[in-house]
C-alpha cells in the first residue's frame, strides 16, 4: 500500500496557483490520469460520479460562509476541467444521495432535506444543461425519511431507496420497544408522479431497525433489495444481543415480495456488517460490499457476490487494516474494485482495492495527506482506468475532489 502524499502535494501546489477549479489544466500529460477539485470558499463535499456527455457528472454539497449546504452539481470534460456547474436548493439544509440519467436524457438528482430536526425525500430533474424542470418533496408530518439510492428503471421511473421511521405497526412481529426503522422505496414516474401504495410496495420491515441502501433491476424486471438489518438470521438464540447484517432480498415488477422469495443475511454473528453499495456484473448476478465493523471498533471490508439466480455465490470478510467501504463495481477486466476510507493515525485517506473474482486481494492503493480524505463512488471507463470521487480537506476546508487513475490504481505516469 502506498500513500501518495508526495503526488498530491505537488498538485495542491497546482491549485494553490490557479484556485480550486482546475479547468483550465488542460496539459496532455494529465489525460491519463489526475486529482481535480471543484468548489470556492467554505466546504464542499463530492459523493458520486456517472459518465454523462463524453464527459462526467460530479454530485455533491456545497456550503458557503453562513449557508445551509445546497446540493453542487459539476460537469466536467473527459479531463476533469469543469465545463458548467450548478448549485440547487433553498433555505433548508440538503444532503447529497445520487445523480442518475434518465432515458430522456435529462438528470435526475436525489437528495435529503432537513427541517425543524425531520428529514424528507427531494427529487430535482434537469434538463442536459443542468437547468431545473421540476422537483418533488416526499414526507410525512413528524416521521424522518431517509434517501440512500436512486434508481431509474426500465420504464424510465425514478425509485428512491432508504428509511422511515414511520413504520409498519401492522407487522405480525411489531415491537415498539425495538422496532425504530422500516426500508422505504418511494417511486416516481419520470413526471414526479407519486406511486401510490397499490401499485408500489413503500414501507418494509422486521421488529427491529431495518434500512434500504440500494435497490437493482434485474433483466427479467424484478428488483433486489440491498440494505442492513438487525433482524435475527434462523437459529440465532434470542438470549443474545441483535447484530447487524446485510441483507437482500428480490421483488417483482411491484416491489411486492412473494412468500416464496429468500430473505438472505449476510456477515458474521462476530461482527456488524454495514450495507454500503450493490452493482450488477457482466453474469447479470451482482457484487456487493459493505462495512465489517468489530467489537473494537476497528473496521474492514465485507464482500460478497451473487449468482443471476441470486444465490451466494461468496461472501467474506477482507482483512486490509482498518478500512471502511463505500463503493464497488466489478472491474472490466475481470475482479472487483473497492472504494473506500483507509483509517490511520486518526486520519481517514481515499483508498483503493482490487480483487480477484473470488474475493484474494491483488493491490491496494489510497490517496491523501494529513488532513481527512473520504471517498465516494467508484466507477470505471472502457479502457480500464478508474475514476473515483470524494472529499478532500485542504487548509480547513473540504473540497470535492474527482481523482482519475490507471487501471492498477497508479496515480502516476
Amino acid at each position: 500500500m502506498r500513500l501518495l502524499v508526495f503526488i498530491l502535494l505537488c498538485f495542491l501546489t497546482l491549485i494553490l496557483f490557479t484556485g480550486c477549479d482546475t479547468e483550465g489544466n488542460s496539459d496532455p500529460r494529465f489525460e491519463a490520469f489526475f486529482v481535480k477539485y471543484y468548489g470556492g470558499d467554505g466546504n464542499q463535499t463530492g459523493e458520486r460520479v456517472i459518465q454523462y456527455n463524453e464527459g462526467f457528472l460530479v454530485f455533491g454539497t456545497t456550503s458557503l460562509i453562513n449557508s445551509t449546504p445546497k446540493l453542487f452539481l459539476v460537469h466536467t470534460d473527459r479531463l476533469g476541467n469543469k465545463v458548467w456547474s450548478q448549485t440547487y436548493g433553498c433555505d433548508n439544509e440538503l444532503q447529497a444521495v445520487d445523480v442518475e440519467i434518465d432515458a430522456d436524457n435529462n438528470i435526475v438528482l436525489a437528495a435529503n432535506t432537513t427541517s425543524a430536526d425531520l428529514n424528507d425525500i427531494i427529487f430535482f430533474k434537469l434538463s442536459p444543461e443542468g437547468n431545473k424542470i421540476d422537483s418533488l418533496i416526499f414526507g410525512l408530518p413528524q416521521f424522518n425519511e431517509v434517501a440512500a439510492d436512486l434508481t431509474i428503471t426500465t420504464s424510465n421511473d425514478y425509485v428512491i431507496t432508504g428509511y422511515t421511521t414511520n413504520v409498519d405497526i401492522g407487522k405480525s412481529d411489531y415491537d415498539p420497544t425495538t422496532d425504530f426503522e422500516d426500508i422505504l422505496s418511494v417511486r416516481v414516474t419520470s413526471a414526479l408522479q407519486l406511486f401510490d401504495e397499490a401499485n408500489w410496495r413503500r414501507v418494509y420491515g422486521f421488529s427491529g431497525i431495518d434500512r434500504g441502501r440500494g435497490l437493482v433491476q434485474k433483466a427479467d424486471g424484478t428488483f433486489l433489495f440491498f440494505g442492513t438489518t438487525d433482524r435475527r438470521p434462523p437459529g440465532t438464540p434470542i438470549t443474545s444481543d441483535p447484530e447487524f447484517n446485510i441483507f437482500v432480498f428480490p421483488a417483482g415488477t411491484d416491489g411486492v415480495v412473494t412468500s416464496v422469495s429468500p430473505f438472505q443475511w449476510l456477515g458474521s454473528s462476530e461482527s456488524d456488517e454495514i450495507a454500503a453499495s450493490i452493482s450488477p456484473t457482466s453474469n447479470q448476478g451482482f457484487v456487493l460490499a459493505g462495512s465489517s465493523i468489530q467489537s473494537n471498533n476497528s473496521s474492514g471490508i465485507y464482500l460478497a457476490t451473487l449468482r443471476n439466480d441470486d444465490g451466494l455465490i461468496f461472501g467474506l470478510p477482507l482483512s486490509v487494516g482498518n478500512t471502511t467501504t463505500t463503493s464497488v463495481i466489478e472491474d472490466v477486466n475481470g475482479g472487483f474494485i473497492i472504494a473506500g476510507q483507509e483509517i490511520i493515525n486518526n486520519t481517514s485517506n481515499i483508498f483503493l482495492m482490487k480483487t480477484t473474482n473470488n474475493g484474494i486481494q491483488e493491490w491496494t492503493e489510497s490517496f491523501g495527506g494529513a488532513d481527512n480524505d473520504l471517498a465516494g463512488e467508484v466507477i470505471q471507463l472502457s479502457d480500464g482506468s478508474i475514476l473515483v470521487t470524494g472529499t478532500v480537506e485542504l487548509e480547513s476546508q473540504t473540497k470535492m475532489a474527482l481523482i482519475k487513475t490507471k487501471p492498477n490504481g497508479v496515480l502516476r505516469p
